[in-house]
C-alpha cells in the first residue's frame, strides 16, 4: 500500500570531469568527479501527470511533454516498478543547464530515484543506471554514461563506456577551481562535432583516444601522490587536445587564460566545451584569490574539495 500523502525527494549532484571527456564515448578511461552543486526532484501521488520545473523558464509553444526526459525517465521507470499511477514531479535546480557540469545526468538520476522512493523501493546502481539512461540518451543521443555513474556514485571514479565505474579513494581532500563561462552549448552538438574528427582523421583519432587513456591513468597517479604540478600539465594537455579539434570558445579560453596568469598549474574545458565550464587545479594559496578575480568579471566560479556525496533519498509524511 502507498501513502498518498507521501512526498519523496531525491537530490543528486552535478559533475566535473576531469581527464577523458569526449574520448571516453569512443574507448578511452575517464576521470570523473561529483560536485556540490545538485538537483533535487520531488514526487508525489497526483490526480494528473504534472512536470514542475522551479526557476526555469521553458517555452509552452515549444514544449511537448514526450520529449520530457522527465517523462521518459518517468515512464521507464514505472513500467520497471510495474505501476500505473499519475504523479506531480517537481524539478529544483541548482545546477546551470547547458554549463556541461551535468544538469541533465543529475535530473535523470534524480527523477528515477525519488519515483522508486515513492513506492518504498530503493533502486540498485545498476538499475538505477539503466533508467536514468533512458532520458540521458534522449537528451544527448550517444552518451558514455560517466555523468550518470558519478551522479548516482559520488566521489571521484573512473569509468570507461560499457564497463563497471570504479571509484578512486584518496588520503587527501584535493579542491579544484569551477568557472562557468556562461556561454551555453547543447552536448549532443559537441559530441557530434568531436565524432567527425574521428571519420575525418581515423589514424591521428585512435592516436588521440590511446593518449587520452595514458594521461587519465597518470592523471590518477598523480592525483594519489597529490602532485598537482603534475595534474596541471595534464589538464593543459587536455585542454590543447580539444581546442585543436574545435571545441573551445573565447569565453572558455579567457577564464583558461586567466586561472593561469594567476597561478594555477593548468586549468581545461569540462565536459562537452564550446562553451559551459572549466576546471583548474592551483596552489591552495590561490584559490580563493582566483575565485575571487573571476567572480568579479561575472564568470560564477566556485572551489569544490573532492570527495562530494552521490545521489540522496529522503521522504516526507
Amino acid at each position: 500500500m502507498v501513502n498518498s500523502n507521501l512526498i519523496s525527494i531525491a537530490e543528486a549532484p552535478g559533475k566535473i570531469i576531469l581527464t577523458g571527456e569526449h574520448f571516453v564515448v569512443h574507448g578511452s578511461q575517464a576521470l570523473a568527479a561529483a560536485i556540490n552543486k545538485k538537483l533535487r526532484v520531488t514526487s508525489t501521488l497526483s490526480s494528473t501527470d504534472d512536470i514542475i520545473y522551479k526557476n526555469q523558464r521553458i517555452p509552452s509553444s515549444k514544449y511537448n511533454i514526450k520529449n520530457d526526459p522527465v517523462y521518459i525517465v518517468r515512464n521507464k521507470t514505472l513500467e520497471y516498478l510495474d505501476k500505473k499511477n499519475t504523479l506531480s514531479i517537481t524539478i529544483d535546480s541548482g545546477i546551470p543547464r547547458g554549463s556541461g557540469l551535468g544538469s541533465s545526468s543529475a535530473l535523470c538520476v534524480a527523477t528515477a530515484a525519488s519515483i522508486a522512493s515513492l513506492f518504498n523501493i530503493k533502486l540498485d546502481r545498476k538499475t538505477l543506471f539503466e533508467l536514468a539512461m533512458h532520458g540521458e540518451k534522449k537528451i544527448h543521443g550517444n552518451p558514455s554514461g560517466i555523468d550518470v555513474a558519478v551522479s548516482i556514485m559520488g566521489g571521484l571514479i573512473s569509468f570507461r563506456k560499457g564497463g563497471e565505474p570504479k571509484r578512486i579513494t584518496l588520503k587527501h581532500n584535493p579542491e579544484l577551481i569551477v568557472s562557468i563561462s556562461g556561454k551555453r552549448r547543447k552536448t549532443s552538438n559537441m559530441i557530434n562535432k568531436f565524432s567527425n574528427a574521428k571519420r575525418d582523421k581515423p589514424s591521428t583519432f585512435l592516436s588521440l583516444v590511446e593518449s587520452s587513456n595514458t594521461i587519465t591513468k597518470k592523471t590518477i597517479s598523480a592525483l594519489s601522490k597529490k602532485d598537482y604540478v603534475a595534474v596541471g600539465s595534464y589538464f593543459n594537455f587536455f585542454n590543447s587536445t580539444l581546442n585543436s579539434l574545435g571545441l573551445s570558445s573565447s569565453p572558455t579560453d579567457n577564464v583558461i587564460e586567466k586561472c593561469l596568469e594567476l597561478g594555477s598549474y593548468g586549468a581545461k574545458i569540462t565536459g562537452g566545451g564550446g562553451g559551459g565550464s572549466i576546471i583548474a587545479i592551483s596552489p591552495s594559496r590561490h584559490i580563493s584569490v582566483i575565485v575571487n578575480e573571476l567572480n568579479k568579471m561575472d564568470y560564477e566560479t566556485f572551489s569544490v574539495k573532492l570527495p562530494q556525496q552521490g545521489v540522496k533519498v529522503w521522504s516526507i509524511n
